[in-house]
């Protein structure tokens, strides 16, 4: 108890050496704190990715290999659903596009296109109307990402669950003044075949997808409160779809039980009849766009941690010899009143702790607040990088070889949420010990070393 009593004392009679030494163990800490929560935090969110995106895999049209019309072999859905068959899947899922024109109904940027009354095709040929809509129909129960992400949800109504229901947009529905029960008729884009279909409004969506994605163009296609939403079975069963099914505009979407499944499924679809005119693939260019900056901002803490402990060290040792020269006589006497070298080391070591674990307290609390501040700013240098190097490519798209990905370009994340978390406490409080440990080194060390007589002997 003595030991540690006088080791606190030492602290006050010492202020300035201490202060001093308190300011660099400080500035590591913080330092530490910082890079370590944010490493943390996009380590786990760099894991959460790497599983969604290489257990996902997409069977899409690889558009890298055009084919001639006649030469396109499409997947039908029976296919498709004894794909969904296996038992290397967890989960499957399918969606159906359909370019529709919703009778006597106005779209959403419908004004800036001219029109839906086109019409396009020669003598002899079949004349299309521009469409003004898209009809989705999805086999998921909660729709899309769009709509488990929060980005979208219903308002007003229920989900469909009937033959010949659907969901609107909450803007489509103001825009044409129409509300829950109401019928809608969709029409071919063929103008000579309608092949209408009429639809009962059962849910009205609220959509935020738009915000932070506004494109530079405006057309009533590219407008996602245009879309329209139903049961994919129910709009595979209508004839104004079957032209969409056969041009191949449906996808599947199936989920790994694990990732390194990939070539074993690959394997067993095209044992089931798959075209080499199709890609299965997890969907590897998305994830390393959106996750790519955060990957980036990973690195930089790793490397800044690095030379933050490496030079704090040699700054802490360098300190510490300065110190133990002006420390030597106190060091003598107790060493010649016969205190025993662990106990003279223990004290030694004792007040760095102190001095630490103060740093450590003030750093955990300072770090966390500042650290999502300097994740948002690096974060967001990674991206503006990242688009440089995407300009300086000529503007490619990424890698994209499938039709979702030209249509539903991945975007980088744009924030993230730090967090501290029980890891990231435990590995800056061993380094702070470490430090701690660092800082006493070099007097410990000459404590084993020499004799009383020999320290007093060197006091000047």
């Amino acid at each position: 108890m003595y030991i540690i009593q006088n080791a606190i004392k030492n602290l006050g009679r010492n202020k300035g050496r201490n202060i001093l030494t308190a300011m660099i163990i400080f500035a590591i800490i913080l330092a530490t704190a910082v890079s370590i929560i944010i490493n943390t935090t996009t380590s786990a969110i760099i894991e959460d990715y790497k599983s969604r995106f290489g257990s996902k895999v997409n069977i899409e049209f690889d558009v890298s290999h055009p084919v001639q019309m006649d030469d396109l072999e499409t997947v039908t859905v029976e296919q498709r659903r004894e794909f969904a068959k296996s038992k290397l899947l967890k989960s499957a899922s399918f969606r159906l596009r359909a370019y529709v024109i919703p009778k006597d109904l106005h779209s959403l940027d419908e004004a800036e296109n001219g029109g839906n009354n086109t019409v396009v095709g020669g003598q002899g040929q079949p004349q299309f109307r521009e469409p003004t809509a898209l009809l989705i129909g999805s086999s998921r129960k909660d729709i899309s990402d769009d709509f488990a992400e929060g980005k979208r949800k219903i308002i007003q109504g229920e989900m469909y669950e009937n033959k010949n229901e659907c969901l609107i947009s909450e803007q489509y529905a103001k825009l044409n003044n129409l509300s829950i029960g109401d019928n809608i008729i969709l029409e071919s884009e063929y103008a000579d075949e309608p092949m209408p279909e009429e639809l009962t409004i059962v849910g009205i969506y609220e959509d935020k997808t738009a915000i932070g994605n506004e494109l530079p163009y405006k057309s009533p296609l590219f407008n996602r409160g245009n879309e329209i939403l139903a049961d994919f079975d129910d709009v595979c069963g209508m004839d104004l779809a079957k032209n969409m099914i056969k041009m191949g505009f449906i996808d599947s979407e199936y989920i790994l039980k694990e990732p390194s499944m990939i070539e074993a499924f690959e394997k067993e679809v095209r044992s089931k009849g798959l075209s080499k005119q199709y890609l299965v693939s997890t969907d590897e260019s998305s994830y390393n766009k959106i996750v790519g900056p955060v990957i980036g901002l990973s690195k930089i803490t790793n490397t800044f941690l690095v030379v933050v402990l490496a030079l704090g060290s040699m700054i802490l040792i360098l300190l510490s010899v300065l110190s133990i020269r002006e420390r030597k006589y106190e060091i003598g006497v107790l060493r010649a009143m016969g205190m025993k070298k662990r106990k003279v080391a223990f004290g030694l070591l004792t007040e760095s702790i102190v001095i630490t674990m103060a740093c450590l307290v003030l750093g955990l609390g300072i770090g966390s607040a500042v650290s999502q501040p300097m994740a948002d700013s690096m974060l967001q240098n990674q991206i503006e990088i990242a688009e440089q190097n995407q300009n300086a490519n000529g503007g490619s798209n990424g890698g994209a070889t499938t039709l979702d990905d030209i249509i539903n370009p991945a975007k980088p994340l744009s924030e993230v949420s730090i967090q501290i978390d029980s890891t990231a406490v435990l590995k800056i409080s061993v380094i702070a010990l470490i430090l701690a440990g660092v800082s006493s080194l070099v007097g410990i060390m000459y404590i084993t070393k020499y004799e009383p007589i020999k320290i007093l002997s060197e006091r000047n």
